[in-house]
C-alpha cells in the first residue's frame, strides 16, 4: 500500500512524496482503531477499586513440600539378588546402589564428602560392582559344564611333583581402564624340580654356582622369572631357554676344574681331604685296641660289598663327615659346634 503526502519546500514550491507502507503496518493500524471503537461502544467501564475488600481472600504462596520419589535403592530388600541389579560392567548409578558411598573434595575437615546423589565423581572412577563374589560364583557355575574334574590321583603333592616336575605360573588381571592389557600379566614364573634331572655331584655344584639365589638348595628347586619381553609366550620361551642353557652348561667339565684347590670349592668335599685318611687311621687303631688283633678296616668292608665304602658303613664316621662339612660350609655357630662335638664323642666312644 502507498500514500501521498505534500511537503512544502517554500512559499511557492510544493513536492509530492509517495510513501509505501507494508501490509503488516496497515493491519496494526486497523487493529488499534477497532479496539478503540469497541471501548467507546462499551458502556460498562471497569471500576478501579483502590481499597480492596477484606472479605476477598488473597492468594498466599506456599512452599511445596519436599517430596522425592523413592529410588530403586530405597526399595531394595536385604536378600535381593545383586547379580540381577548389576549384571554387567556399567558406570555408577546412585539410584541402584543401596550403599552410603561418598566421594569428592572436602572444603573443611569437619565436613563429610558429597554423597552418592548426583555425584559426578563416582561416575568418573571405574567400579567393580559387576565382579562381586556372587557374580564370580554365577560365572563359574555357567562354565563348569565345559570343564573336566581334577584327577583325584594328583591331589597328593608328592605324586603331582613326581609326575609334573615343571610348574608354570602366570597371572591374569581384570581392569576397567582404557586398555584391557595389563603389563603385569606378561610375567611368567617357572619352577623346576631338579631332583628329577640326572645330576651328579659336579653338576649340582656347578648349577648352584650358575643359578645363584634362584635355586633353593634344601628343596632342590630352581625358580626362573621373566617379564622383559612384551608377550607372555616370549617370556615362557626365554625361561625354557635359560633352563636348557643351565642344564647343558652344568654337564660340561673343563680341564681347569680338576685343578681346583680346597679354597676354591663351593661346597666342602670331605672325601678329597686329608681328614678322611686321618679318621680312617684313627678308626682302625680304635678297632685294634678293642680287639687286640691287627685288622684292616678297608679290606673287611671290601670283602662284604666291594661297591660300598667305609664311610657309608660306619655310622660314627658318617656323622663326623656331615658335622665337619656343615662346620666348614655354614661357619662357626652354636649348633654346628655342638653337632661336631657330639660326632667326635661318638667316634671316640666317650
Amino acid at each position: 500500500m502507498a500514500s501521498r503526502r505534500l511537503v512544502q519546500l517554500s512559499n511557492e514550491h510544493w513536492i509530492v512524496l509517495n510513501i509505501k507502507r507494508s501490509t503488516v503496518h496497515h493491519l496494526q493500524r486497523c487493529c488499534v482503531h477497532s479496539r478503540i471503537k469497541e471501548d467507546l461502544e462499551d458502556e460498562n467501564f471497569k471500576v478501579l477499586n483502590i481499597l480492596r475488600d477484606k472479605d476477598v481472600k488473597r492468594f498466599k504462596w506456599e512452599k511445596p513440600p519436599d517430596v522425592r520419589t523413592l529410588s530403586r535403592a530405597d526399595c531394595m530388600k536385604t536378600d535381593m539378588n545383586w547379580t540381577s541389579v548389576w549384571p554387567t560392567k556399567a558406570p555408577f548409578r546412585w539410584g541402584s546402589v543401596p550403599l552410603p558411598i561418598r566421594q569428592g573434595y572436602r572444603k573443611k575437615e569437619y565436613k563429610l564428602s558429597a554423597g552418592k546423589y548426583g555425584n559426578a565423581e563416582l561416575v568418573k572412577i571405574p567400579n567393580f560392582l559387576h565382579l562381586t563374589p556372587p557374580h564370580i560364583k554365577t560365572h563359574c557355575q555357567a562354565i563348569k559344564k565345559f570343564c573336566t574334574e581334577f584327577p583325584s590321583e594328583l591331589k597328593n603333592r608328592e605324586i603331582r611333583k613326581a609326575n609334573f616336575p615343571l610348574e608354570v605360573i602366570t597371572s591374569d588381571y581384570v581392569t576397567c581402564g582404557t586398555s584391557l592389557r595389563d603389563p603385569r600379566s606378561r610375567e611368567v614364573t617357572v619352577n623346576v624340580d631338579l631332583s628329577v634331572l640326572k645330576f651328579d655331584e659336579h653338576s649340582v655344584t656347578k648349577i648352584k654356582k650358575l643359578a645363584g639365589d634362584k635355586m633353593d638348595e634344601k628343596a632342590m628347586t630352581l625358580q626362573l622369572k621373566s617379564d622383559r619381553c612384551p608377550v607372555r609366550k616370549q617370556n615362557f620361551d626365554f625361561n625354557v631357554y635359560t633352563l636348557t642353557a643351565l642344564y647343558y652348561e652344568s654337564q660340561e667339565k673343563e680341564d681347569w676344574e680338576d685343578e681346583m684347590e680346597e679354597s676354591d670349592w663351593v661346597k666342602y668335599q670331605w672325601d678329597k681331604t686329608q681328614s678322611k685318611k686321618k679318621i680312617l687311621k684313627l678308626k682302625q687303631k680304635i678297632l685294634q685296641i678293642n680287639s687286640g688283633e691287627k685288622t684292616d678296616l678297608a679290606s673287611s668292608v671290601s670283602k662284604s660289598d666291594p661297591n660300598v665304602s667305609v664311610v657309608d658303613t660306619e655310622d660314627d664316621i658318617q656323622s663326623y663327615k656331615s658335622a665337619f662339612s656343615n662346620l666348614k660350609d655354614e661357619g662357626d655357630s652354636r649348633e654346628t659346634l655342638n653337632a661336631y662335638k657330639q660326632s667326635v664323642l661318638k667316634l671316640l666312644k666317650l
